[in-house]
């Protein structure tokens, strides 16, 4: 039983830890659960909004197609989610690269544009901007990377908070620590 917020930091930092491990040792695997459960979640919304619409036809005589519409789409939409989990995987991970990719290419301009006006840290700017180049072009190539880094963050994240959990006297109160 949580006694406390600081047993529930506990609970939920051992929760982030094992969600973590998940997300480092198999990130493939995590991403297809989420998108199936995401997908069930859509049919059952879908179903949800279809049955709505002939329950308010026949109790109260009216018609609402957009109730049935939206029910439509949703059912469809969850069966894409279910079936197409690896384009889903990609896309995230096509987003998440371009992103970081688009940011290296402004930075290195603006190297460029300091170098031009004679600002001594446009070096500094440029070395930054290839990195991010280097690194959103591998984060698009490489599958699964963003979910094993998310995954390593929380490990890192969770060990810290159980290892404070530790440390700290059991009589403080988190929140009056300043």
């Amino acid at each position: 039983m949580i006694k406390s917020k600081k047993d529930t930091n506990l609970f939920t930092s051992i929760l982030f830890l094992v969600v973590g491990i998940l997300l480092f040792s198999n990130p493939g695997g995590v991403v297809k659960f989420i998108t199936y459960i995401v997908g069930i979640l859509f049919i059952i919304m879908g179903i949800g909004k279809i049955v709505s619409y002939y329950q308010m036809i026949r109790k109260l005589n009216v018609n609402n197609t957009s109730d049935f519409i939206l029910g439509i789409v949703a059912v469809i939409l969850g069966i894409i989610i279910i079936f197409c989990s690896s384009a889903i995987e990609f896309v995230i991970r096509l987003v998440m690269g371009g992103w970081i990719l688009y940011s290296g290419v402004v930075k290195l301009i603006y190297s460029i544009n300091l170098r031009d006006l004679k600002v001594d840290s446009w070096l500094y700017v440029l070395i930054v901007s290839i990195i991010m180049i280097i690194c959103g072009l591998y984060v698009i190539v490489k599958s699964n990377l963003v979910f094993s880094t998310i995954g390593l963050i929380l490990i890192i994240y969770s060990i810290i908070e159980i290892i404070q959990y530790i440390i700290l006297p059991k009589n403080i109160n988190p929140d009056i620590i300043k």
